[in-house]
């Protein structure tokens, strides 16, 4: 039990609960996180909805005594109601379809003009109603049936028909989203660079407000800067048993309009991607860093838009046990 000062007794038993779950799933993560991205729009946003769906669905687990099956579909239609259901708390869902019921209506779905919707960019299918964007991923990315997408989002086989030839249609019309309306100004990350690169911890506490978050995601968050500050400070420049390698620097690089950091390592003598910095601007600085390394899907996409090579990273943080860190699957 836990009481007002005291630890929860139980949370070492589910810090090796969570770690085994996050194991365990490694190998459907790939294609979660691109269902997710295609829901969003981007990579940023697309790695909040799988750890959403991660932290739901192992609540579910300790909640429901009947056995859950079919991993990749439940983690799938768990992404797809999250994401519904967020759009409609945000009345995003109603403004958008009155967006799509004022445009014309979308030419008839015509097999001479196919669009690869596995090769379409991630902001692309913003132009997509919501059922429609659910159903091109499942059945054109994701390659589930039409039986088992309609089983997912509830509806019928025919409406999916429709659906898919209404987002085809709309795909080809398509022009690419705008740039992230959460850009941080250029001159704040080559600032936090150099002062990475210079160990220049005060010059990063000067960047960012009193009460800044820090969100490792996939990791812990720490409130404050001086709770913050040993990943800041400490994890980056030592500790290679964290998985953390050799050599490190960074750069500034713009992932889909957005200036960010990235930081490389080098393993076994190869150099590559490890981490991205992400910035949320508050009145006076930063208010909240995102790291971006214990997100190996993330980051090879992140290489991938960059032409950079990338390390292979786990899911998790260490501890990692007698078997060594999870790595993620293989990525082409």
């Amino acid at each position: 039990m836990a009481d007002e000062t005291g630890a929860f007794a139980v949370q070492e038993e589910v810090q090796g609960g969570w770690r085994k779950f996050i194991d365990d799933l490694a190998p459907l993560r790939p294609d979660l996180f691109r269902y997710c991205c295609g829901l969003t729009g981007n990579v940023w946003d697309g790695e909040d909805l799988v750890q959403d769906v991660l932290a739901k669905t192992f609540a579910q687990l300790g909640k429901v005594n009947a056995q859950l099956t079919h991993p990749r579909a439940y983690l799938i239609r768990a992404a797809t109601n999250l994401w519904i259901d967020r759009l409609r708390r945000a009345s995003l869902e109603r403004a958008h379809a009155a967006a799509v019921e004022a445009e014309a209506p979308p030419p008839a779905d015509d097999a001479s003009q196919v669009v690869d919707v596995r090769a379409a960019a991630n902001g692309l299918f913003l132009h997509l109603a919501p059922r429609e964007r659910a159903a091109v991923l499942l059945a054109e990315v994701l390659d589930f049936s039409l039986e088992e997408t309609a089983s997912m989002l509830k509806t019928t086989v025919g409406a999916v028909k429709a659906a898919l030839s209404r987002g085809r249609a709309r795909l080809r019309a398509a022009q690419a989203a705008p740039p992230s309306p959460w850009a941080t100004p250029r001159e704040v990350v080559d600032r936090f660079v150099a002062a990475l690169t210079a160990k220049d911890f005060d010059a990063i506490r000067a960047l960012c407000l009193a009460d800044v978050t820090v969100d490792m995601s996939g990791g812990p968050t720490f409130d404050g800067y001086e709770v913050g500050k040993t990943t800041v400070e400490h994890a980056h420049f030592v500790a290679p048993q964290f998985g953390l390698h050799d050599a490190p620097r960074w750069e500034v690089a713009v992932v889909q309009g957005e200036p960010v950091a990235i930081g490389f390592r080098t393993q076994d003598g190869v150099e590559g991607l490890n981490e991205v910095w992400r910035f949320e601007m508050g009145e006076g600085g930063v208010s909240r860093l995102r790291l971006y390394c214990f997100s190996p899907d993330v980051l090879v996409a992140v290489a991938k838009e960059l032409g950079v090579p990338v390390l292979r990273r786990p899911y998790r943080s260490w501890p990692y046990g007698p078997s060594g860190p999870p790595l993620r699957p293989e990525v082409d």
